[in-house]
Formats: structure tokens, C-alpha cells, sequence
């Protein structure tokens, strides 16, 4: 099985550095973009009503000062009286509005009339007058005065029997209702958007943790399972199961293998005169050697049948470690304290390795000539013997096995050339 199968999945994980950031990043970008529907939003409204302003100012001196304001729209000039008059009064309308200052231009963009009176009489030719009054729509600019401070400067068209007539420009802290606007709606849906946000984390946070407890739980008991499993088949039929769905078909497949084959020699008699819990713990303690010396040596216990072992080894020089494997189960078995001994068969070749059986019971197993063979080698091998086929033994490079000759086997017509080993040699 993979390693990373063998781990929970990171449910907790992906969310405090996957969805959790993601979630963020949305709220963040929700933010922003209320912030500039919010911003373009109160720049309208905040248009809308300098324009208002305007057309109160404009209809207030033209009330006042009907032909001062004629002759002022018109470009002509005033007298110093008449200028006091209209400075008087522009002034009263600044105070009132709490306006910073106040200016009138002509479409020319000569100033009409400044709260700077030194002013009255320059051109003036920034964007936003030349966007006014080419386009006649109203426009904000922030700008920093000499002196560091920021106010805005909102330059409105003023309409005069429909058609534009001039631009006033009015001066506004930034700091005034302009900003309290902005404040008064952005931070009540900011603090809305972090309020869910909040609620959103102290819900899934919890969630998330006892969702990842419960699968690391169901985890371990799926890996403990599998462990259990693999004790009571082999591992290449575990891999299978993983691999492939019963409803996919056997998909079976063939293998070169060195099958290890072997069986007690005299356990029918040893049972009949000892108590089940013995023979039971014999069984036991004799399997495990061949166990421990087979899996040592990679090789994949696919069943045991009574008291007989039938392992199998793949890949790489799978011919030295079975061999190996063999040896070592002899010797340690005749310096263990058991009285019984195993004979053992090795044989090499192909075989099928697939899922056998139907509908709701199948078992995995490896078939074929290879693993007859091998039993019936092991049939033949007395106590602390080990036949192998001549092939297996030389690709093994096992010098210490001798005795060599040809043999029949029950079932096949054509002699085997055998070598044999000894524990007591």
C-alpha cells in the first residue's frame, strides 16, 4: 500500500492553509470592492449635492447681484465697488456652505472670481477644469495645498438656461462631510463582513478539528485492520483488493517466481499423541521460524496449508534469497528445541497470480505448473532436506548443494534435474 494512503487525510490541514486563506483572500476582496462602490458611490452623491450647492450660490448672487453676476459671466470687467460687493457676498455663501474657498471660472478658464482676490483674472488650465468644461460633468480631485494640507476639490458645471455658463470650483476639508460619508457607510459593512467572517471561524474551527480527530481515528482503525489482514493473507493479495474492485474482473497476471514450498515431516503422528494446546504451539512456534527467515528475505507467505508453508519470492536474484531462506530455516530449526523437522521444495518458473473464486467469496492465489512442481519436490524431501530444481540452484550460485540427478514428479512425464541440501551434511 502507498504511504501516503496509509495516512489520514489532511482534512485540517487543507483547510487552515487551503480554504481558510481562500476564505480570507474572498472576504479581502469583498472588502475592497465594497470600498470602491462605496467610494464611487459618495463621490455621486457627494457631486449631486455640490452641484445643488452651486446652483444655490449662482441663484443667490444673481438675486443679490443680477447684473454684477451678468457682467461677471459674461468676461467684462467690474469696478473695485462692484468686486467688494461680490467678494461680500461670495464670502457669506463660503461661510455658509463651510466652504475652504470658492472660485468661478469662465469657459475659457480665466477666473472669474477667487476667494484669493490676486487670483481674479488668471488662466487656469488643469485636467479636471479642461474635463468640466469640454465634457461639462462634475469631477473630486484631491489635492495637497502648500502648506501640507489636503482638501477637495469638486469643480461643477453651472448651467445657465441650458447651456454651461461657467465652472465653479469648490474647496472642502477632506476631513469634512465628504469623509464622514465614506466612514459612516464603510465601516459599519466592513465590521459586518468581519463580524461574519468571525462567526464563520469559531463555527468551522471546531468543525474542521472534530471532523480531522474522527478521520485519523477511522484511519487507524482501517490501517490496523489492514495489518491484521495481511497477517492472515499475503501481501500481494492485499495490494490486489487495493488495486482492483471485484467488479472489475480477476485480472489476474503472470509472474516468475521461486516457489518455497514445505511441510512437517512426521506432525499426523505427533498430534495423535499430543493435546491440541501442543500441537497447536508447536505448529505455531516451527511456522514462525519459516516466517521470519522467508519475509527477512523478501519473500511473500501466500498460505499455509495445515502444516505446510507456501511462500513465493519476486523480482531481483529471487533465486539466491529463497535458497537462502531454505538454509536458514534448516539450521535454525535443527538447533531449535522441536524434535519435528520440515523438507523442503524450491522450484522456479512462471505462474498465474489472480483472484479465485465467484460472487460474494474470492481468494487470492498463485497457480500453475511452478507451484505443483515445487509441492511435489518438497514431497519428496525428507526431514531437514531441501530439494531445488539444477535451474534454481545455479542462478543461485548454491555451491553447497549436491547430490545431483533426475527425478520423476507425480504428474509430469519429464524427468526434473534436482540438487539437494542437508542440514546434516
Amino acid at each position: 500500500m502507498s504511504d501516503h494512503l496509509e495516512q489520514p487525510y489532511p482534512l485540517a490541514k487543507k483547510f487552515y492553509f487551503r480554504l481558510f486563506p481562500a476564505l480570507l483572500f474572498f472576504f479581502v476582496l469583498t472588502i475592497a470592492l465594497v470600498g470602491f462602490v462605496i467610494e464611487k458611490s459618495s463621490e455621486k452623491i457627494y457631486l449631486e449635492r455640490a452641484t445643488k450647492i452651486t446652483e444655490n450660490i449662482a441663484s443667490d448672487i444673481s438675486l443679490q447681484w443680477p447684473l454684477i453676476w451678468q457682467q461677471i459671466l459674461k468676461g467684462q470687467s467690474i469696478s473695485k465697488a462692484d468686486l467688494a460687493k461680490l467678494s461680500k457676498a461670495f464670502s457669506k455663501e463660503q461661510a455658509e456652505y463651510k466652504l475652504i474657498g470658492l472660485k468661478v471660472y469662465a469657459l475659457s478658464k480665466k477666473i472669474l472670481y477667487s476667494h484669493k482676490i490676486q487670483e481674479i483674472g488668471k488662466l487656469e488650465n488643469n485636467q479636471a477644469l479642461r474635463a468640466v468644461t469640454e465634457q461639462g460633468t462634475p469631477s473630486i480631485v484631491n489635492q495637497q495645498e502648500k502648506d501640507g494640507s489636503k482638501v477637495l476639490e469638486l469643480y461643477i458645471p453651472y448651467y445657465q438656461q441650458g447651456k454651461l455658463a461657467a465652472v465653479f470650483e469648490l474647496y472642502e476639508s477632506i476631513h469634512g462631510e465628504y469623509s464622514f460619508m465614506l466612514k459612516g457607510l464603510f465601516f459599519p459593512i466592513i465590521l459586518s463582513l468581519l463580524g461574519t467572517l468571525g462567526v464563520l471561524t469559531l463555527l468551522f474551527f471546531p468543525i474542521v478539528r472534530s471532523a480531522q480527530r474522527e478521520i485519523e481515528k477511522r484511519t487507524s482503525v482501517i490501517i490496523s485492520m489492514r495489518r491484521r489482514l495481511e497477517k492472515l493473507v499475503s501481501r500481494r493479495a492485499v495490494s490486489a483488493m487495493q488495486e482492483n474492485q471485484p467488479s472489475q474482473g480477476r485480472n489476474e497476471m503472470e509472474i516468475d517466481i521461486t516457489v518455497f514450498y514445505s511441510d512437517i515431516r512426521g506432525f499426523t503422528a505427533f498430534s495423535e499423541n499430543q493435546s491440541p494446546e501442543r500441537v497447536f504451539r508447536t505448529l505455531n512456534n516451527i511456522i514462525d521460524i519459516q516466517v521470519e527467515e522467508i519475509e527477512s528475505e523478501g519473500g511473500d507467505i501466500d498460505k499455509f496449508v495445515g502444516d505446510a508453508v507456501f511462500a513465493y519470492f519476486e523480482g531481483e536474484n529471487r533465486w539466491e534469497r529463497a535458497t537462502r531462506a531454505a538454509v536458514s530455516i534448516q539450521k535454525k530449526l535443527s538447533h531449535s528445541e522441536h524434535t519435528l523437522t520440515v523438507g523442503i521444495g524450491l522450484y522456479s518458473g512462471p505462474a498465474v497470480a489472480g483472484l479465485l473464486g465467484s460472487g460474494d467469496r474470492m481468494d487470492f492465489t498463485i497457480i500453475g505448473d511452478t507451484v505443483n512442481v515445487a509441492a511435489r519436490l518438497c514431497s519428496n524431501a525428507s526431514g531437514g532436506e531441501i530439494i531445488a530444481d539444477k535451474k534454481t540452484i545455479g542462478l543461485a550460485k548454491a555451491n553447497d548443494f549436491n547430490d545431483d540427478k533426475t527425478i520423476f514428479v507425480k504428474g509430469r512425464q519429464a524427468e526434473i534435474a534436482i540438487s539437494k541440501w542437508q542440514v546434516n551434511d
